[in-house]
């Protein structure tokens, strides 16, 4: 595993986020971060089990902790979020309806 080559790909992730465009779908945004959200998870794990085994750098090791962990705690974040905006939206209408 490159770490240059995660890193390109962990900040295209998190660029691509746009929280204040809902998507096609009230569920979109969601969606996309739960997506994501596990591929960062299959890259943290593949790190962790080459540490494991003793085959990973000392660049991967701090990739993991100071770029890959973060990122992972932010998409958390703003899982719940797209959540809670999804709630909201839902009770907004129903209030509109009725």
């Amino acid at each position: 595993m490159d770490y240059k080559v995660l890193y390109e790909e962990v900040t295209n992730y998190l660029s691509n986020i746009d929280v204040a465009h809902d998507g096609e779908h009230l569920y979109s945004n969601y969606e996309e971060i739960a997506a994501i959200s596990v591929r960062l998870q299959e890259i943290h794990n593949e790190i962790a089990y080459q540490e494991i085994q003793g085959k990973a750098s000392t660049e991967l090791k701090k990739f993991r902790t100071m770029i890959l962990d973060p990122a992972v705690e932010r998409l958390d974040k703003l899982a719940a979020f797209e959540s809670r905006k999804i709630t909201a939206k839902t009770l907004e209408f129903n209030l509109q309806k009725g």
